[in-house]
């Protein structure tokens, strides 16, 4: 009797744990390519939660970084996923829009 109330317990428990779902992209960006990681988790209601962006990329720190810096603080505060091209780094905007929303579809498909 204890086993099977044990693992009635575990399988209650993992119904309403957040599935974490990590997802990679590539795309193309100024000087080569544009690699964005995405790690989230799906709410039972099946509402996606992202938690972590890491990027690597080769182009030009000083215009990139503070781009995609950009977008990984908009993204991670606002949970919203519109975005829209950074002047004077459109090629890296372009890339790392690309790129993660490629990683979205691939974690809204699991």
């Amino acid at each position: 009797m204890f086993i099977v109330l044990g693992l009635a317990a575990l399988a209650f428990e993992d119904k309403f744990k957040p599935t974490i779902l990590e997802a990679s992209a590539v795309s193309e960006g100024f000087n080569d390519e544009i690699k964005v990681d995405v790690k989230a988790y799906k709410k039972s209601n099946g509402e996606i939660r992202i938690t972590e962006i890491n990027v690597e990329h080769t182009d030009t720190e000083a215009i990139a970084g503070p781009a995609i810096a950009k977008f990984k603080e908009g993204i991670l505060s606002t949970q919203r996923l519109e975005l829209d091209l950074i002047a004077g780094a459109s090629y890296t905007s372009e890339g790392f829009i690309d790129a993660f929303n490629q990683a979205i579809e691939q974690i809204k498909g699991m």
